[in-house]
């Protein structure tokens, strides 16, 4: 049974000897030391370099634990037919991470740790910080109009907060980009905001007045990067977030200024028994909805970064990190750029994604400096693996939980997607 609560820690601790203890305290200090750690926590890992090597997981594990664990989501993971990586740490270090099947499955070319998917809807976090960047440098504040930033921005009451948070009103660009992108061009977020200008559409709804999640916002957010930067989106972002990380593995994938990606994983449909490789479209072309390619380490050090507060000061990521307003002053389930949400008693801050056969997640348990991180290629739901991990990794903490809260339910989350009709978030 796994427990790794404050409690247990300290039982255990009781339970040793003075001289024990005190091995330990030096085995501690010795990890304390060590230059692939930082604040005690494991720094991320490097290629070719597992976090999860020697005994730093034993602080928290058994060898028993750690089997247990490794058995039970494998086992998942063959159960499911999942196809990508898994990365799962607890309180800062790396327990478990897995490869499985093929990043091409045409040239049946194996997954590994370092192969980059497409994040779909995870992009969004990168956007939204971005954004958060600009403010911290004074050069624009969420809570203005776009068009302060964006003259010609067709919608006067819609502020940067409201397209952050998914409270805009906004119809749906694809719709538009369908209906009237005509050119063998693929369109830029710039090409976008013609569409709404040429062909005016009405709001959906009063800004601030309800939620309603928009990948059209995100796009306008790429674009008010890029205007108020005066850099390209793609450029911004990796200077700004993933050379600052070193995440190096990261970019965003822009297609008007292509690049050659090495050890990339394509998305795939199933038909008949056969994996069908899903091309880039004239979707592909906007960006800030979705375009970031990353892998589960770089994905990892994100997660560690946010724990540290990096790149912008703990008060603007814990507001991030909480529940929007609506103008009656109810609550959303959607900060700046993170979707929140609870499993069991545990605040979860997290964001799926789902865009031309990529299955994405990225789940932070904050209160646990814990993160699972899912990519996955063949357009096969993910959601079955993800709560299996919760399940196996706080199997006793879900039991108490619901031995005492036996008239409350703990809902799936959902998945969501970018494609028109079968998938329309990213």
């Amino acid at each position: 049974m796994l427990k790794v609560t404050t409690g247990h820690l300290s039982a255990r601790l009781s339970a040793m000897s003075d001289h024990a203890r005190y091995g330990l305290l030096l085995f501690v200090l010795f990890l304390w030391s060590m230059p692939t750690f930082e604040g005690g926590r494991v720094s991320a890992p490097f290629k070719g370099q597992s976090a999860m090597a020697g005994s730093s997981s034993l602080m928290f594990y058994s060898e028993e634990e750690l089997e247990f664990i490794n058995h039970k989501i494998t086992r998942l993971l063959l159960d499911e037919g999942f196809n990508g990586n898994v990365l799962i740490s607890r309180y800062g270090m790396v327990i478990y991470e897995k490869s499985v099947g093929f990043s091409s499955f045409r040239h049946s070319e194996p997954m590994n740790m370092e192969t980059t998917f497409q994040l779909a809807s995870i992009s969004k976090t990168f956007t939204a910080a971005g954004v958060l960047i600009l403010q911290e440098q004074g050069l624009l504040d969420i809570n203005h109009p776009v068009q302060e930033y964006i003259p010609e921005f067709p919608y006067e009451n819609i502020t940067i907060r409201h397209l952050l948070s998914h409270t805009s009103g906004l119809q749906n660009y694809m719709w538009m980009v369908e209906r009237y992108w005509k050119k063998q061009a693929l369109p830029t977020n710039e090409d976008v905001l013609q569409l709404f200008l040429q062909y005016p559409r009405p709001l959906n709804f009063s800004p601030g007045q309800r939620f309603d999640y928009s990948n059209t916002g995100y796009v306008f957010l790429a674009l008010l990067v890029e205007r108020v930067s005066g850099q390209r989106f793609a450029t911004f972002i990796h200077e700004q977030i993933f050379d600052p990380l070193e995440m190096t593995r990261s970019f965003v994938n822009d297609l008007h200024h292509p690049v050659e990606i090495e050890n990339r994983a394509y998305g795939y449909r199933q038909s008949r028994g056969r994996h069908i490789r899903i091309p880039d479209d004239k979707l592909d072309g906007p960006l800030g909805d979705k375009g970031v390619f990353s892998t589960a380490y770089d994905l990892f050090r994100w997660d560690q970064a946010l724990h540290r507060s990096e790149l912008l000061p703990p008060d603007v990521w814990q507001e991030a990190f909480s529940h929007g307003r609506l103008n009656n002053d109810s609550l959303i389930d959607y900060g700046l750029g993170w979707r929140l949400q609870r499993f069991i008693d545990k605040p979860i801050v997290h964001h799926p994604g789902r865009w031309h056969g990529f299955r994405t997640s990225f789940k932070r348990f904050v209160d646990d400096h814990s993160v699972v991180i899912v990519l996955s290629n063949n357009n096969q739901g993910v959601l079955p693996v993800i709560e299996g991990i919760q399940d196996i990794l706080y199997y006793d903490e879900k039991e108490i939980w619901m031995a005492t809260h036996s008239e409350e339910v703990v809902l799936p989350e959902e998945e969501e997607g970018l494609e028109p009709e079968q998938e329309q978030e990213p």
